[in-house]
């Protein structure tokens, strides 16, 4: 009796074993079959999937490969799913009994896809999804981003952000001579440029300057701009090049620029260097007389105003005797045929060695345009403690001092 209980309990187990083994139906000898499934598929593609996600195809279309065994040789059916929603999948193609199909796809567009298998037997194995990004190879896209920090909270005290700081403009200059081949301006400190595919080949220069920055009141301390360039070309460029403090906001115009990078193109193939330079505006030599001396002259376009050196140098040292410790900067503004110096102070002195009274100026003039090159004739006084020290007597037989200059050589 306690045999046969052994035997009732050991049989279902047998039999349940017998059961989980089988995956189809029993033999005609009425024994269970084993069916060994198909290894889970292993994909790729022609062109390869690159590090980034990326296949650099040409043409139109890429293919889709995949690998899968089964020992027993058990003929097989693939499914083919593909397209470009992770959430759901749509079938491509059905039925295939090769393991490759060539799917059309569009240049940076994503795409999904995996595989099944079903075999003669109806065991069902499914491969893991696979993502890549379609790019052209032959495609000239590419874009460039100028983001911007600043030190404004540690200078100035402000809790900004750069777009609140500073407006700028992302320059596109032709490197030949440094023309604005186009400004990119958002009103920002961050600015975009994703156009260079429709330039013609050639060398370019990255440029910035300052359409308008902060007015915090009266302040002196300048803040620091640190800007970075990020160079995007799909599957082929991801370069960003960093420039800590390279720029203030000083000089809020664009008489000012800072050179950042240059750039060649050639067809789709960019060629991306670090190159700072800046430019600032040029002071420019008057030659002529100032009174009876040789111009010592020079002039020059600032944000906001036209500045002056040099105007009454060789009077003062020459026939006054005076020489000029500080100052002797004035600014000035024009027309298209007149010169307006307002009364400003201009110049600090010693006479023998010893200070003399604060030096102010102010003057008028004409502008000749009419030539090949520019003639300015300038008549001005000097004031020492709010009175005219040029009258008849004191060497200036008009009353004033009269300069006439041009910018010819």
């Amino acid at each position: 009796m306690k045999k046969r209980n052994i035997i009732w309990t050991v049989l279902p187990v047998i039999v349940m074993v017998l059961a989980l083994k089988s995956c189809t139906k029993d033999n005609s000898a009425g024994l269970a079959v084993t069916h060994t499934a198909f290894t889970q598929p292993v994909l790729t593609t022609t062109p390869a999937i690159k590090a980034d996600g990326t296949i650099m195809f040409t043409g139109s279309t890429v293919t889709l490969n995949w690998a899968s065994s089964n020992p027993e040789g058990h003929p097989v059916s693939w499914n083919v799913y593909f397209g470009t929603s992770s959430a759901s999948i749509p079938l491509f193609k059905g039925g295939l009994t090769t393991n490759t199909v060539t799917v059309p796809v569009v240049d940076g567009t994503t795409y999904f896809w995996y595989v099944d298998i079903v075999d003669a037997n109806k065991v069902r194995t499914k491969s893991e999804v696979v993502e890549f990004t379609a790019v052209n190879g032959t495609n000239p896209a590419i874009s460039v981003d100028l983001t911007c920090t600043t030190d404004v909270k540690s200078a100035i005290g402000l809790d900004l952000t750069a777009d609140k700081t500073v407006d700028l403009r992302l320059l596109i200059l032709k490197k030949s001579d440094l023309s604005i081949v186009t400004a990119v301006d958002d009103a920002a400190a961050n600015e975009s440029y994703s156009d260079f595919e429709t330039l013609p080949n050639g060398d370019y220069v990255l440029g910035v300057d300052i359409f308008s920055t902060i007015n915090a009141g009266d302040f002196n301390k300048a803040i620091n701009l640190s800007l970075s360039l990020k160079f995007a070309q799909l599957g082929i460029i991801d370069q960003t090049l960093e420039y800590p403090n390279v720029m203030t906001n000083a000089h809020p115009c664009s008489l000012y620029r800072t050179y950042l990078a240059t750039v060649k193109k050639a067809g789709s193939v960019y060629t991306i260097t670090k190159d700072v330079s800046f430019m600032a505006p040029v002071s420019i030599k008057w030659n002529g007389i100032d009174d009876v001396y040789p111009s010592q002259i020079t002039t020059k376009a600032d944000c906001g105003s036209n500045t002056m050196r040099g105007l009454t140098f060789g009077w003062m040292l020459d026939y006054w005797g005076e020489i000029i410790t500080s100052g002797g900067t004035l600014t000035y503004t024009t027309t298209a045929t007149t010169i307006t110096i307002p009364l400003q102070k201009y110049c600090k002195t010693t006479w023998n060695g010893a200070p003399q009274p604060e030096y102010s100026i102010d003057g008028t003039g004409t502008i000749d345009n009419s030539g090949a090159y520019p003639v300015w004739t300038i008549k001005y006084n000097l004031y020492q403690s709010g009175k005219t020290i040029l009258t008849p007597g004191n060497g200036v037989p008009a009353g004033y001092l009269k300069a006439v200059i041009t910018t010819k050589p």
